[in-house]
């Protein structure tokens, strides 16, 4: 079993490799590079995010293995929707962990937020994540355009954990 913690300041390095992971990077829907002052001015706003839940996971020799992230977006006082994205740490992958960290994940932001609905955007050929998400109990919604950038259209697939 898992176990997890809050991500902490001395954690943006951790954070900063696994986000610049070439796997990671091409699974992304922005898959350019991330540079060290971009990610530490984005890690430490996070951390401070009442919005933004950030969780690291270790295995039982308290090596980390990977992160869950949730954020919430709020409209008229309303919880309109939390995201979860994940990255498994390049030498831990292919372990099964994906489905362990997205249910432990989902279950303590759920203790922190109540029972909000959780949805993950994926890209439409990243197999793994979409398997480990339907294995974890998420469900396909929809096909969308959440994160087109300009001049560049990427589709998503959106699996939705239901309340």
């Amino acid at each position: 079993m898992l176990s997890y913690r809050r991500a902490q300041p001395d954690d943006v390095q951790l954070y900063f490799t696994w986000a610049n992971d070439p796997d990671t990077r091409r699974q992304s829907f922005n898959s350019n590079p991330i540079s060290l002052a971009t990610h530490i001015t984005w890690f430490t706003g996070k951390l401070t995010d009442l919005n933004a839940l950030l969780l690291v996971f270790e295995n039982e020799t308290g090596k980390a293995v990977g992160q869950v992230r949730f954020e919430r977006t709020t409209i008229v006082d309303e919880w309109e929707e939390v995201i979860i994205s994940l990255s498994i740490d390049a030498t831990e992958r292919g372990k099964g962990l994906a489905r362990q960290l997205i249910e432990q994940g989902c279950a303590v932001c759920r203790e922190l937020w109540g029972a909000v609905a959780v949805h993950a955007y994926i890209k439409p050929d990243n197999r793994a994540s979409v398997r480990a998400f339907e294995q974890a109990g998420f469900r396909l919604s929809a096909e969308n355009g959440k994160f087109d950038l300009p001049g560049r259209q990427t589709s998503s697939l959106v699996y939705i954990l239901e309340t």
